[in-house]
């Protein structure tokens, strides 16, 4: 069922998305660039799409999952989040390391943790457009390389997170698809 309103979601979603672009992103602070199938496409336009009020790993704090982007071409349908903490208290705290990557059908689940991404990924070539790819558990590596405070209001902080991310997705024809990337994205926590 999770992975039916993920499959939903990014199908809605999939209007504001952005394809192919072999620009660079210098003239915009937030992109997100990956290789999959050692094509490159990027995007510059960083959804504000956010769901807030999550559950992640620890039980007793609060996490939204911000959009870092989509990417939405003939062959393949991208999206990706990150959760992170959604107060500053908890998300100021947050250093550069090793984070995990959870399936886009686990969108909503409890399991992943402050930073973690959250991949969907959809094989255009195949008829069954929804649930067509999933995560697979080996040579899985994503890396937030730098946090920065960027501005602040009465109200909120935001950060700008720096990472990059390689996994692999599995069709059901066994294909392998690979997926790495980079990113630079804007997290809002409440003061």
């Amino acid at each position: 069922m999770k992975r039916y309103l993920f499959s939903v979601l990014i199908f809605c979603l999939g209007f504001i998305a952005c394809g192919k672009d072999n620009t660079t992103n210098a003239d915009y602070p937030y992109y997100l660039n990956t290789y999959i199938q050692n094509v490159k496409f990027s995007t510059s336009s960083v959804a504000t799409f956010l769901l807030a009020n999550q559950q992640g790993c620890v039980a007793n704090k609060s996490y939204n999952l911000t959009n870092v982007g989509q990417i939405n071409v003939d062959a393949y349908y991208l999206d990706c989040y990150m959760k992170h903490y959604s107060n500053n208290v908890d998300f100021a705290a947050t250093k550069p390391g090793s984070h995990k990557i959870f399936d886009g059908g686990s969108l909503l689940t409890t399991a992943d943790c402050n930073c973690d991404l959250v991949i969907g990924l959809v094989d255009n070539s195949i008829p069954n457009l929804y649930n067509n790819t999933v995560l697979q558990s080996t040579n899985i590596v994503h890396t937030v390389t730098a946090i920065a405070k960027k501005d602040s209001t009465a109200n909120s902080m935001t950060y700008i997170v720096t990472g990059n991310f390689s996994c692999n997705f599995k069709n059901t024809n066994n294909v392998i698809i690979p997926v790495v990337g980079n990113y630079v994205l804007p997290v809002k926590v409440a003061r």
